[in-house]
């Protein structure tokens, strides 16, 4: 139970909050929000908490996995409990599938990747199993390749950006999670990027860390070139707390196959962070369901940045 919440743990989340709680008893894990960590400005419904949560009960079935045993995940398994979202039940033995092998060998190597990426374009085999991934949780995995949906990609989150650097609640939430030196959560500020070394900057704005909605700019010298990463946007049919917590679901598989075909990924939250701007994306690029994640992909330059708190502080075990 104790390695499976230290799996758990290693799951991304909204600004690293890890908004999440483990209870473990003899054959189950529970998996829990965390109300405290979750944030109020950005995210006043739960939507990324329970996102979030997802990506956690996914990590810890495949630790589960990884030990060679069945396990059962149960979303929302009591609606008497608000803040438990998912019950891990563990079962007889069971090999681990080669398929569960290659996503249980990327979570240690998955990282969010928020610097400049190479020139080498994302496969279609990539997607196309990135797709599949998603599909197997009940989501939909839609690749934003036409000109005009990334243009409306692009004006929708310099939108969002603007209205969020300019209400101060946004600077202390920002503030809040931002990390300077070491620590066990948070986003640390060397996590950002090292744009201003490159001679190439993404035409997708990204999150600006300091809360005041600036962006990446080249280095000195030659004119710089846009990067054209590729834009994925995650979605569900419904948009419901189990529909949150299937495309937390979906979205660890997702992360963990673009692992293994040797990619990166970096959130694109501004532009899903507030309703209008969530409404006009599904409007502008005509989609029938909900818009969950949005993330660019690539290929990453770097390595992991952010840490995680002690298991000791997320996990109790009861009789």
């Amino acid at each position: 139970m104790r390695l499976a919440a230290e799996f758990a743990a290693l799951a991304p989340s909204v600004h690293n909050t890890q908004p999440w709680r483990f209870v473990a008893g003899p054959h189950t894990l529970e998996v829990h929000t965390d109300p405290q960590r979750n944030l109020g400005y950005l995210d006043p419904d739960g939507r990324q908490m329970h996102i979030s949560c997802g990506l956690a009960a996914e990590f810890a079935r495949l630790a589960f996995r990884f030990l060679g045993v069945a396990c059962t995940t149960r979303l929302l398994p009591d609606p008497t409990q608000d803040g438990l979202v998912a019950k891990l039940v563990v079962g007889y033995n069971e090999p681990v599938t080669l398929a569960e092998q290659r996503l249980i060998e990327a979570i240690p190597r998955r990282y969010t990747d928020r610097g400049p990426y190479t020139d080498q374009p994302v496969s279609r085999l990539s997607l196309q199993l990135m797709r599949e991934a998603a599909s197997e949780r009940h989501c939909w995995l839609r690749v934003l390749d036409r000109s005009e949906d990334r243009l409306s990609v692009i004006r929708l989150l310099e939108t969002a950006e603007a209205a969020e650097a300019g209400d101060e609640a946004y600077h202390d939430e920002i503030h809040q999670w931002r990390r300077v030196g070491p620590s066990d959560d948070g986003v640390p500020v060397d996590a950002v990027g090292d744009w201003e070394t490159q001679h190439r900057v993404s035409d997708v704005p990204l999150r600006d860390f300091g809360g005041f909605g600036r962006h990446p700019h080249p280095g000195e010298g030659e004119p710089p070139a846009v990067e054209r990463d590729t834009v994925v946007l995650l979605g569900t049919d419904q948009d419901d707390r189990l529909s949150w917590l299937q495309a937390g679901r979906a979205l660890a598989d997702v992360l963990l196959v673009l692992t293994h075909e040797g990619l990166v990924s970096q959130p694109l939250g501004p532009v899903l962070d507030l309703p209008t701007t969530r409404a006009q994306l599904r409007h502008e690029i005509g989609l029938v369901g909900h818009p969950q994640m949005l993330l660019r992909v690539g290929h990453g330059q770097r390595a992991p940045m952010t840490r995680r708190r002690p298991v000791s502080e997320m996990l109790t075990v009861s009789p």
